[in-house]
């Protein structure tokens, strides 16, 4: 099945691992095979990679916009991903870093960094800050790739 993709103008999207920025104007497009897309409000920037989850979808999102991935950020999440196993305790929480570790496990990185996003929100909750704002990234985004 197609995946659809509505972009606004201007709007960045990686596909695997290139930066692609939309005219002046909306669009939409069809990837008709499997890609690692990532949609610019989906991007987390390093300096927000400021928690243990955060820490671990920045990994994630490392391995997508940069396949394929390097054994040092294998190895990175792994570890990452163990401590988070560790530190939580309630059984949805860990089954959700199950899941990320299977579809890591599979090169799903997308459906992986989508899973997480329940979790940022609970550990902002635990951790008493405020809670992520997914947003398009800054225009340093594309000035980088």
């Amino acid at each position: 099945m197609p995946l659809k993709l509505k972009l606004a103008a201007r709007e960045r999207l990686i596909v695997n691992g290139a930066v692609l920025v939309n005219g002046d104007s909306r669009t939409s497009l069809l990837v008709r095979n499997f890609a690692h897309v990532m949609r610019e409000k989906d991007v987390l920037q390093g300096a927000d990679a400021n928690t243990p989850t955060k820490r671990l979808y920045f990994l994630v999102q490392t391995m997508l916009m940069q396949p394929p991935p390097s054994e040092a950020l294998l190895d990175s999440y792994k570890e990452t991903h163990k401590q988070l196993c560790e530190a939580y305790v309630r059984s949805d929480n860990l089954e959700v870093l199950a899941d990320v570790d299977r579809l890591v496990e599979r090169g799903d990185y997308y459906k992986g960094l989508t899973r997480l996003h329940p979790l940022i929100a609970y550990e902002a909750d635990l951790l008493n800050v405020e809670p992520h704002q997914w947003r398009r990234a800054s225009a340093a985004m594309a000035e980088t790739r």
